[in-house]
């Protein structure tokens, strides 16, 4: 059985500096662009690596290549101002001795509440119930009723302080190794017994499950779906545009709206066909989104840290230090442990 399909995989790349001094930030990672007054400019070709898909939708260009977001226009300059860019998707800027950091420190999204009846009629939530029940078929539960309680224990903890916390969500103890966790979509998390045999800590724990449930509220599995869906749908508007053409109702307006239509999916197809080196975004994402999570429910800032380390050196033990490559299906540790340090800098905890 494949269970790599449900992991969600990604990296960053970044502009060359042109210059040193103050570091910018946006979403607890370092953005790379050309520096004038105070202001960070990068290229309309890194906006697919800074932005998530929601927000890339409120991106808009004219035929002179001027960028906008919901009707404000982006200001002159070598590129795309970080500082304006930031502000119009409604980040928060937090300057600090030698950075300037842009921020979310609330959800991207807080759908309306609704109730489990209805949850459960969601076509996602759905299929995410019946990917866990696929993997349970092949992998059986724990028979230790003392792992299963603690998990959704702690589980249920996480999810109160979540926006979808009216989700009826299942978290299953499976006895599996190597010692791992995995979000099937939203509802729905796996815990394999052999993490929970690493001795870590309730707030180990809750970060582990913290960042699982993030992938679930920010709709990471199904991420790949809805890019093919855009892929579909910006295709049919092009052919459309692309008759009116051929019909004799040729006009520059209908070119410009056909060229537009076209880089539009050229940027989606590229990140569809390049879904690992994408999709690291998304773990970063998750871990930032889950220490929140676990600190509003009442645990240390510490535990998915402390918990990233333990299961770094035990990986180390078992399969050598070829395991910290990155090129392997998460971002390296290392990394990942300076962006929580620094969301948690961001966020005061």
């Amino acid at each position: 059985m494949k269970l790599r399909r449900f992991f969600v995989l990604g990296c960053l790349a970044l502009l060359p500096a042109w210059s040193e001094g103050t570091h910018f930030y946006l979403r607890n990672r370092e953005v790379l662009g050309k520096v004038v007054g105070g202001d960070v400019y990068v290229g309309r070709e890194q906006l697919a690596r800074l932005l998530n898909p929601e927000e890339l939708k409120r991106v808009e260009f004219d035929e002179s290549n001027r960028a906008s977001i919901d009707g404000q226009v982006a200001p002159d300059g070598p590129g795309i101002s970080l500082s304006w860019m930031a502000t119009a998707l409604g980040f928060t800027r937090r300057p600090g001795s030698g950075t300037v950091d842009w921020v979310k420190l609330a959800s991207d999204a807080t759908p309306t509440p609704v109730t489990a009846e209805t949850w459960t009629r969601r076509p996602e939530f759905r299929e995410a119930r019946r990917r866990l029940n696929e993997i349970l078929k092949d992998v059986p539960k724990t028979d230790r009723p003392e792992l299963q309680a603690r998990v959704d224990r702690i589980g249920k903890q996480i999810i109160q302080a979540t926006p979808l916390k009216d989700m009826p969500w299942v978290f299953v103890v499976v006895k599996m190794s190597p010692p791992n966790a995995a979000c099937t979509g939203e509802g729905s998390v796996f815990v394999a017994d052999s993490l929970l045999d690493m001795n870590i800590t309730d707030d180990e724990l809750a970060g582990v499950l913290g960042h699982e449930v993030a992938h679930g509220v920010r709709r990471h599995v199904f991420r790949r779906s809805d890019l093919l869906r855009d892929i579909m749908g910006l295709l049919r508007d092009y052919e459309r545009l692309q008759n009116q053409i051929d019909e004799g109702h040729d006009s520059l307006t209908l070119r410009q709206q056909a060229a537009a239509y076209t880089r539009q999916r050229d940027q989606l197809q590229y990140k569809f066909d390049n879904d690992i080196y994408y999709s690291k975004l998304d773990e970063e994402e998750a871990d930032v989104l889950g220490l929140r999570y676990a600190v509003s429910a009442g645990f240390s800032a510490d535990g998915l840290g402390t918990c990233l380390t333990k299961l770094e050196n035990l990986l180390v033990k078992q399969f050598g230090a070829a395991i910290l490559r990155d090129d392997m299906s998460h971002p390296p540790t290392k990394r990942r442990l300076e962006i929580l340090q620094k969301a948690r800098r961001n966020a005061g905890f």
